[in-house]
């Protein structure tokens, strides 16, 4: 689960408010607040999205999870930050990212480095770099004890 609070700026908490929008699943609710129009999204191995249209285009269709199949099952999205910079309006993170099922396995957890550019408080660019082998990753073991509606809770409330 993102902390906004552990970034130092406004251009570094700009950046975690998306990455937490992706978390709670609220990412289409908040790209007019976090994004620019001419909003940039590039990924390892995957077409590059344009503006905030096309944003909203690619969610509804189904989002990454209709171009990795790996990802077919996913039910909600987390991220640790390991590190976080930025110099001006670029900001740096690398982060893993978790991609859960509803029973709670991870289905692919990528290594990334994140370089966003935030141009008057909202994001311009958002390029995640990493290695696509992760698309062909081995899901984790089930986790009996997990329970989807108190894993969203946790991270709405900002419970670890």
């Amino acid at each position: 689960m993102v902390n906004v609070s552990i970034g130092r700026n406004d251009n570094e908490r700009t950046v975690l408010m998306l990455i937490r929008a992706m978390e709670l699943g609220t990412l289409h609710q908040q790209i007019d607040e976090l994004c620019s129009p001419e909003f940039i999204w590039a990924n390892s191995g995957l077409d590059t999205i344009y503006g905030l249209e096309h944003l909203r285009e690619h969610i509804s269709k189904g989002g990454f999870a209709k171009e990795i199949p790996i990802l077919e099952n996913m039910t909600h999205f987390s991220a640790e930050i390991l590190n976080l910079a930025s110099d001006e309006d670029i900001v740096f993170t690398e982060r893993l990212d978790h991609h859960w099922d509803v029973s709670g396995r991870d289905l692919m957890t990528p290594h990334i480095c994140g370089v966003a550019k935030v141009v008057n408080g909202k994001i311009l660019s958002f390029r995640d770099f990493y290695d696509v082998a992760c698309y062909q990753q081995e899901p984790s073991e089930i986790h009996p004890d997990f329970e989807l509606q108190a894993f969203r809770n946790a991270q709405k409330f900002g419970v670890k």
